[in-house]
């Protein structure tokens, strides 16, 4: 999209590999699921990507609230909120189970015709979609959509907003991004920059790959560049 940063590629090594979020997500069943870890970012993303895309709706749906209690977990501050998270999550789950959304299967549904159109480069028009899946606002819906495809997408949030204004995504009074049709527009210009450079920094070679936490190097994806822009140093 010819959009530049003030980001070398050792600059993005080095902020992928600072990444801090903690690596958590949900297991188990929905009426009685469990809270895991994990010692690597691509571990956790494997784990929701899995989830996200079963054809067992009730797993798609625990993708659905692993990704809510993932978002929900660390502040800002980085002070971590375990507490408020699963309060999110039940919060989330009494809404689908009382008919929101059709239901279980419809939730599920959902989220798989988002992965279609997310395959086909529709990223604003998948986290349009997610939408209607309570507690997904348009940041919580990008966070789902970069769980179903990180190769293909990234979190756009008050953060990337603030701190990376040529991205033009259109906030509120208190910095939140709005759900316009034009942000969602940009979401896709958004993902496809996340794209590219992706490219570019695989196509660099190995001394440009990045560091997880179990010292595992990886190729880049979208997610990963959203998450180097994202981490300050």
């Amino acid at each position: 999209m010819g959009l530049r940063l003030p980001l070398t590629p050792e600059q993005f090594v080095d902020r992928r590999g600072a990444y801090s979020y903690p690596a958590v997500a949900l297991d188990g069943r929905i009426d009685s699921w469990k809270e895991i870890c994990f010692q690597s970012t691509w571990q956790m993303d494997h784990h929701h990507r899995s989830l996200l895309t079963s054809p067992d709706t009730s797993r798609t749906v625990m993708g659905y609230l692993s990704t809510i209690f993932w978002g929900h977990f660390s502040g800002q501050d980085g002070r971590t909120r375990a507490g408020r998270a699963r309060a999110k999550v039940r919060q989330a789950l009494n809404l689908i189970e009382s008919g929101r959304s059709g239901g279980i299967k419809g939730a599920a549904d959902t989220i798989h015709q988002a992965l279609t159109l997310v395959e086909s480069d529709r990223c604003g028009d998948a986290v349009k979609l997610l939408r209607s899946l309570p507690q997904l606002g348009p940041v919580f819906a990008s966070k789902v959509c970069a769980f179903l495809a990180p190769a293909k997408c990234g979190v756009i949030d008050s953060i990337i907003a603030s701190k990376y204004p040529q991205f033009e995504f259109l906030v509120d009074g208190k910095g939140y991004v709005k759900g316009t049709a034009t942000n969602m527009r940009r979401y896709d210009s958004y993902c496809a920059f996340l794209r590219e450079r992706a490219e570019s920094l695989n196509q660099a070679g190995d001394y440009f790959l990045w560091t997880d936490r179990d010292n595992t190097s990886q190729r880049w994806r979208a997610v990963d560049v959203e998450r180097a822009m994202f981490q300050p140093i």
